[in-house]
């Protein structure tokens, strides 16, 4: 089977897309009597009335989590020659998806307080992506391993 004609190239592919949208999008807005406060994937960002910004708190590791879920997803893609190996990648590209929560919530739960922000912070829909991406890449999986099968019972026949 040529590579593109697989579905699980599909779903890889969607999953790396989503893990790197969110490197764009505000995963929270905090807002406090200084301003309003942006949480991106790499840093805690004040928005300024007169529209200039200045970092605030770097959060790389959270950057970090999510470009190696993304990266991982696009390496499995062009790992079908080795269908184990590329099962393999996947959990590891699930397991940084997996870990990105706890991560963001431990840099949200700190910016909250150190920021003294009274009203709950608004959470971004961009924080549901590495949940989305985790099912896709599990749906590959499943895929992945169906064509295994499909192999071996091919090889048991001739």
């Amino acid at each position: 089977k040529d590579m593109i004609q697989r579905i699980q190239s599909l779903y890889l592919l969607l999953a790396g897309a989503l893990m790197f949208c969110m490197f764009k999008m505000p995963l929270a807005t905090f807002i406090n009597e200084a301003g309003v406060w942006k949480f991106y994937a790499d840093s805690i960002i004040e928005t300024a009335s007169d529209t200039s910004t200045t970092a605030t708190i770097d959060t790389w590791p959270v950057a970090i989590i999510i470009a190696l879920a993304g990266v991982l997803s696009f390496i499995a893609i062009f790992g079908y020659k080795n269908r184990r190996r590329q099962i393999k990648i996947c959990m590891l590209s699930g397991l940084f998806m997996l870990l990105f929560y706890p991560i963001a919530f431990i840099y949200w739960w700190f910016a909250k307080d150190m920021l003294a922000t009274e009203a709950f912070p608004s959470l971004g829909a961009v924080l549901i992506f590495p949940l989305v991406a985790l099912i896709l890449v599990v749906i590959a999986v499943r895929s992945i391993k169906a064509d295994e099968r499909l192999v071996r019972s091919a090889d048991r026949i001739r």
